[in-house]
């Protein structure tokens, strides 16, 4: 089972840094959603500012947004690292 992936704590190549949804914690920090923001990092095909989570749960919703887990892509094609203690099926 993928694990939930954590603004601070996770990373999609780039550090988690934003969250569109600002009430639902894993481990003492936000439940990153499709949209929320990734770190820039390195060179094309990385764009020069921050890039977005694009891919999310198809199943599993906060406020209406699709929640990313372990293994879902920022734009820059990178997937996403996340906890090894809290889990979510699709």
């Amino acid at each position: 089972m993928p694990g939930a992936a954590r603004r601070s704590n996770d990373t999609a190549a780039g550090p988690q840094i934003g969250a569109n949804q600002t009430f639902v914690y894993v481990e003492g920090e936000l439940w990153m959603v499709l949209g929320d923001v990734n770190a820039a990092h390195g060179p094309a095909p990385h764009v020069p500012g921050p890039d977005l989570m694009v891919e999310g749960s198809s199943f599993v919703f906060i406020d209406g947004i699709p929640i990313c887990r372990e293994g879902h892509l920022a734009g820059c094609g990178h997937p996403t690292t996340g906890s090894s203690v809290v889990f979510s099926e699709d």
